[in-house]
């Protein structure tokens, strides 16, 4: 039986220095926390958030992220394709999820704003009604990803293959027209 955390705050722990304890997190707040290079498989975090925490290379397998936020984390590298799918929800403000994969997420009516998704990889995701509020997503891949009503307005660097992803009822802004046009050769002035 895994152990109940509940409305609990942590704040300053070096997880690779103290044992983290894998269980359920239900309305948690982490802040200035370390999980770099942990493994926090099988854990569920509900309803909970981190500030300014750093996940890079933290390992998900079966972990449980539903309804989680996350401001101003490093989680460059990680890999969201093996948490638990079925419930996995979440929010990102003013995060680096630079290299991580997402690889056939379901990430709808989720909002990414003021991230750094460069080189991320949401092939075969869902993100439709996805917003990605001021983001980068330079060399971003998305490949049969459902991108349908996603909100990619205010994005830059952005290079999306129309033929090879769902876009029906997705908002671009003018200046991010080259990002989808690009395969054809086209010069935008």
């Amino acid at each position: 039986m895994s152990k109940l955390f509940l409305d609990e705050t942590y704040k300053g722990i070096d997880y690779t220095l103290q044992e983290f304890t894998v269980g359920e997190y239900d309305h948690c707040t982490f802040t200035d926390c370390l999980f770099p290079e942990l493994h926090i498989s099988n854990t569920n975090f509900l309803e909970c958030t981190f500030i300014d925490c750093n996940f890079t290379n933290t390992k998900f397998g079966g972990t449980t992220l539903n309804n989680v936020l996350f401001k101003g984390c490093k989680m460059v590298g990680v890999d969201l394709s093996v948490c638990n799918d079925f419930m996995l929800s979440i929010q990102a403000e003013n995060c680096v999820l630079d290299l991580a994969n997402c690889y056939q997420c379901t990430l709808s009516n989720t909002h990414f704003k003021d991230c750094s998704l460069k080189e991320a990889d949401f092939t075969e995701s869902n993100l439709s009604q996805a917003v990605f509020t001021t983001c980068d997503l330079k060399g971003t891949i998305f490949d049969t990803t459902n991108l349908q009503k996603a909100d990619f307005r205010t994005a830059v660097n952005y290079t999306i293959d129309l033929d090879k992803n769902q876009v029906k009822g997705a908002r671009f802004s003018k200046d991010g027209v080259e990002g989808l046009v690009h395969k054809y050769g086209i010069k935008i002035s």
